[in-house]
């Protein structure tokens, strides 16, 4: 597999960070079991809405006892992954990190998550599988890391045809960003390259134009944003809570009885169909 010089500092890096990823810790079920058994729903929260179209898909399928196949797009160590199998998915997943894709193996076996589910290193430039491999394609804040021309002409080839492709992205806005960047702020909130951080050299925030790229593979394409004043709970809440932020579901009724200011979001989750 030859690699870019961008794609080498991102498996460098993503083969230092996968070192903190503790297989032993109990996976939180809770963002699919809650829509899966219809016991809660945060539709304000952006993680908890990528998981949950995919399960509305999934019914909607009239295919509740699994079968479908996701592809975990850029799958991490695995545990978004474990997720989407523990409710009946046939879940394939790649990185472009070799110990990533040893951790996957590892949680799944500690977890008793079989299924058929298999994981393989790879680019998500290029990818290993033919056309139309899967129904769902699901990836949570990988897009930024990636070529989004070359990805997203991938995603577009190994979707099935009425399939459907979920991300949950970082997504710029200029009016705080530029104001994030100043200098004298960076001083107090550095956004350097960071393991503890979780910030890669070459990542980025999508922007307009990246948007107008997936729009043209996609166009029934649909972004939900949100992340507007809830950008600030980083200042009031852990971000290991389980509880859910009152600034995230202010943001989501805000949002529906002014829309304008959804551009203000921060975050997205991008509904793509074929």
């Amino acid at each position: 597999m030859n690699l870019t010089e961008r794609q080498l500092r991102e498996k460098e890096y993503y083969n230092q960070y996968s070192q903190s990823f503790d297989v032993e810790t109990p996976i939180d079920y809770a963002p699919v079991l809650g829509p899966w058994l219809e016991k809660e729903r945060r539709p304000w929260n952006s993680y908890w809405r990528t998981y949950e179209i995919p399960i509305d898909f999934l019914r909607d399928q009239n295919n509740e006892n699994g079968g479908l196949q996701l592809l975990d797009f850029g799958c991490g160590p695995g545990d978004n992954s474990a997720r989407f199998s523990k409710v009946g998915f046939t879940v394939t997943g790649f990185d472009i990190c070799e110990n990533n894709i040893s951790k996957c193996n590892e949680l799944f076996f500690k977890n008793n998550l079989t299924n058929n589910s298999k994981f393989l290193v790879s680019t998500a430039e290029k990818l290993p599988f033919i056309n139309e491999s899967f129904e769902i394609v699901v990836g949570i804040d990988i897009l930024h890391h990636v070529d989004i021309v070359k990805s997203i002409k991938e995603i577009n080839r190994v979707l099935k045809n009425n399939g459907i492709a979920i991300f949950r992205e970082p997504i710029e806005v200029p009016v705080f960003d530029n104001f994030r960047n100043l200098s004298f702020i960076r001083r107090f909130f550095p956004n350097n390259v960071s393991i503890k951080g979780h910030i890669t050299e070459d990542e980025k925030k999508l922007n307009f134009m990246d948007i107008e790229i997936i729009r043209n593979a996609f166009p029934k394409m649909i972004i939900e944003r949100s992340l507007i004043f809830s950008r600030f709970d980083r200042f009031f809440r852990s971000n290991k809570s389980n509880t859910y932020s009152l600034l995230e579901k202010f943001d989501y009724y805000f949002v529906k009885f002014f829309p304008f200011f959804k551009n203000l979001g921060g975050a997205a989750v991008i509904i793509l169909r074929k």
